[in-house]
């Protein structure tokens, strides 16, 4: 998708969803488009047969989940170089020739670790998102942000922690991350790469705990997930962004990171 018109796309997006009222996180660059946002059932059905009025947004996917709170206290609508950095080096023509990374279902992936095949289980998130749970069996990349995860591969390599030649599976928490991250590695010499098909997110929803261990950190009020999708009640500490568990003090403020 390529979009070259996004300050008036966000005018008319921010204007229109907040006639309908929802709340809500939309970032808009020319390379695309990714939509955070929550209401009542009959505000979701205003906002999607709104984004199916443009035929570029009409094939969207938009993942859904019941909660009982609205998880975003405003809506936003932003327009950004890039969905999400990737090192601010990438042009948009660059990212468009890279092989696009095939996606695999969350039932073939709890499939895959059942016969314990032979992969890497590749986290492409945040080290504070990994405190909150993870695959057991994945390699973590131990970055602060997505911008050092080219670097944190470089020096994989050379560690011989990654292998080009075995099958690679990439996730992160919607997937937007593994858009970039798994057709980079491709392009890079890696053999075989997918990503999950909506990522975490949806492989919870789909297989619960099935080989995993822990809660998911999410990027909103919520702030983490049990594997059932429930928050945990976790607030979140803004000087190292943990998720911290309700009624208590962090880590980091009690000097024992």
């Amino acid at each position: 998708m390529h979009l070259d018109d996004t300050q008036d796309i966000q005018q008319r997006m921010k204007q229109a969803l907040s006639d309908i009222g929802v709340q809500g996180s939309i970032m808009l660059a020319s390379e695309g488009i990714n939509v955070s946002m929550a209401g009542t059932e009959e505000q979701m059905i205003a906002a999607r047969n709104w984004f199916n009025e443009d035929s570029r947004f009409a094939g969207l996917w938009l993942k859904q989940s019941l909660s009982r709170l609205v998880p975003y206290r405003r809506l936003r609508v932003r327009v950004r170089t890039e969905i999400i950095a990737f090192d601010g080096q990438d042009s948009e023509a660059l990212q468009a020739q890279r092989p696009q990374a095939p996606s695999i279902s969350p039932d073939t992936l709890s499939q895959w670790l059942d016969e314990a095949r032979d992969i890497t289980l590749l986290d492409t998130r945040n080290d504070y998102e990994i405190v909150s749970g993870t695959f057991p069996a994945s390699v973590h990349m131990d970055i602060k942000h997505f911008r050092n995860f080219k670097a944190a591969v470089t020096k994989a390599l050379e560690a011989g922690t990654l292998d080009k030649e075995k099958p690679m599976v990439t996730y992160c928490t919607g997937g937007i991350r593994c858009e970039k991250a798994a057709p980079w590695l491709l392009e890079n010499g890696f053999r075989e790469v997918y990503q999950i098909e909506g990522g975490l997110l949806n492989y919870l929803e789909t297989c619960g705990s099935r080989h995993w261990q822990g809660d998911c950190f999410v990027f909103d009020e919520r702030v983490e997930l049990t594997p059932e999708l429930v928050p945990t009640g976790a607030g979140l500490c803004y000087h190292c962004q943990l998720a911290v568990p309700a009624g208590t003090q962090c880590r980091c403020q009690l000097g024992t990171h």
